[in-house]
């Protein structure tokens, strides 16, 4: 896989990734992924004093299914997953991404964690300026392309897609966690003009 070097607020973080695990060992067709088979356990959940934050292996599946998902469409994307803290915790872009791409990925993953909904909801609410003004000291990226992860009912993490303008941002997202994690809560409706 490609490195991808982004600021995230505390210094330079170099991702890289190669675990072997694929969707397909996580999700099961139809039937929802147990949640702990995608978030830490053991030794690392022990020293990390939780046990509810999405484990590498899932985060990695998520950001390579959705590649293939924008891939399929001819195009390419950059996928951020954070953990319930905020961190990175897997990343990657395609070639041919820009900066913004990369960087409104993690903010799209940001928000959607912070306020617990996909960012396309929060788009449809708040979308106009006026609105976002009144956001502002939140500081929420409300362009959609963000989902927060959850699982039995559970926050693990969340995910952010930028770049995949041939695939959509919303359906990458969708896309991957569906195929990685089960069935998911349908798309929100698009209302309004993306940007």
């Amino acid at each position: 896989m490609n490195r991808w070097r982004t600021r995230c607020g505390i210094g330079l973080v170099v991702l890289t990734g190669a675990t072997g695990w694929t969707a397909a060992a996580l999700a099961q067709g139809a039937t929802p992924v147990p949640l702990e088979k995608v978030t830490i356990s053991g030794a690392a959940a022990k020293r990390a004093l939780t046990d509810q934050e999405i484990n590498i292996a899932t985060a990695q599946a998520i950001v390579e299914a959705c590649v293939a998902y924008a891939a399929s469409r001819d195009s390419g994307a950059s996928v951020a997953v954070i953990s319930p803290s905020g961190h990175v915790v897997h990343a990657y872009r395609t070639d041919g991404q820009t900066p913004n791409n990369i960087d409104s990925a993690y903010q799209k993953a940001k928000t959607a964690l912070y306020m617990r909904t996909p960012t396309r909801t929060l788009f449809n609410r708040w979308g106009s300026p006026d609105q976002q003004l009144a956001r502002a000291n939140l500081d929420l990226y409300l362009v959609p392309g963000g989902f927060p992860i959850i699982v039995s009912d559970r926050l693990i993490g969340a995910v952010g897609v930028g770049g995949a303008a041939g695939a959509g941002d919303d359906q990458c997202a969708h896309q991957a966690l569906t195929k990685v994690l089960g069935p998911q809560p349908p798309l929100p409706a698009e209302q309004g003009q993306s940007r």
